[in-house]
């Protein structure tokens, strides 16, 4: 039979040994393959977070114009708010008679 020796080490030691050798170096490739995914990723993320502050850059002259928009929209509500208010306030007309009378014709008396 062939015997292996390394270092006085018997065959099943140096089966082990060039198998742990083998499952780490596949593992750090399967790392190493990992890390340049990120490493693509990152430079997309990059890139993208650059656009979004270009964005938010050029955006940023809208907020006075934003800010005019919505103190008219409150000026509106308040108007409206208030006209609704006196609306309530304001006391409900006498119901007229219209007996016999449809509610479509109630303006013609028929005289």
């Amino acid at each position: 039979m062939l015997q292996i020796a390394i270092l006085g080490m018997g065959a099943h030691a140096v089966v082990t040994l060039i198998a742990t050798a083998f499952i780490v170096a596949v593992i750090a490739a399967y790392l190493i393959r990992i890390a340049l995914i990120l490493w693509h990723v990152i430079d997309r993320l990059v890139t993208i977070l650059g656009a979004v502050n270009a964005v938010a850059q050029e955006s940023q002259p809208m907020g006075a114009m934003i800010d005019d928009i919505n103190k008219e929209f409150a000026s509106g509500r308040e108007a409206f708010e208030a006209a609704a208010g006196r609306l309530e306030r304001r006391k409900p007309a006498p119901e007229q008679e219209t007996t016999g009378v449809s509610a479509t014709w109630s303006h013609w008396r028929g005289e």
